[in-house]
């Protein structure tokens, strides 16, 4: 049996399907909105260590309202400034544990991600992993360290 056009186009549709359902965590959503997902969390990801990065950047950028970029999110069940936010979060942690961290300021590493300031840093940080930067740090430097048992 032959494979044309109309079968690829169904099958780039299909994967566009499960990758935005996997994103939303199956939550419901319009397909229009699940690819706007896609888009903004990519542009997000590109962008991230861009300070003046927000909800009104991306919209700009895909030429929509910063209400409806909110109501694109709503399967997410986060509001846009949070997952930059929590991307954010995630990309620095990964960095204080990762290989170097030991050399690195932390001051650098908030600013490098986006973060004006290094107090609000440590609050968010605090706050979505239970601990100080200082310490994630020192815990992934100890594990590395430490001799195998």
């Amino acid at each position: 049996m032959p494979y044309g056009p109309d079968d690829a186009e169904a099958t780039v549709l299909d994967l566009l399907r499960q990758l935005a359902e996997e994103r939303t965590g199956g939550r419901p959503a319009p397909d229009a909105y699940r690819s706007q997902l896609i888009v903004a969390e990519s542009y997000i990801d590109r962008h991230l260590h861009d300070p003046g990065l927000g909800p009104a950047q991306v919209a700009g950028f895909m030429g929509i309202s910063v209400r409806h970029l909110g109501r694109i999110f709503e399967s997410t069940g986060r509001t846009p400034a949070r997952h930059i936010t929590e991307r954010r979060l995630v990309e620095a942690h990964q960095e204080l544990i990762g290989p170097g961290a030991r050399e690195t300021k932390i001051s650098d590493v908030a600013h490098r991600w986006g973060f004006s300031s290094q107090a609000h840093f440590a609050r968010l940080f605090r706050s979505r992993f239970d601990i100080t930067a200082s310490e994630a740090r020192a815990e992934a430097t100890r594990q590395r360290t430490s001799p195998a048992e």
